[in-house]
């Protein structure tokens, strides 16, 4: 999960499960609220896991970890999630 410096993460933070492990990520644009300050604020409402330098490098991190029945979903900003995204071919 990633966002933005300009949004109120206290009010979505809340929402999340609790029992989820969370790999935090800034987009890379110049907005983009560091993972490192997302992961303080997430730990404030009981959300545990672990910041990254790059989206590449914490969605590589979920799935070197995942089992073959988990999920994995990226969320929080959508620069976060354009990040993931395979690229257009052509």
């Amino acid at each position: 999960t990633g966002m933005v410096n300009d949004k109120k993460s206290a009010l979505v933070l809340p929402l999340f499960p609790k029992e989820a492990i969370y790999y935090f990520a800034k987009a890379n644009i110049p907005r983009g609220k560091p993972a490192s300050l997302l992961q303080e604020e997430a730990n404030a409402f009981g959300l545990s896991g672990k910041a990254y330098t790059t989206t590449a490098k914490a969605y590589a991190a979920a799935r070197a970890k995942a089992g073959k029945d988990d999920l994995i979903l990226v969320t929080g900003s959508i620069f976060t999630v354009a990040e993931i995204l395979p690229k257009p071919k052509g």
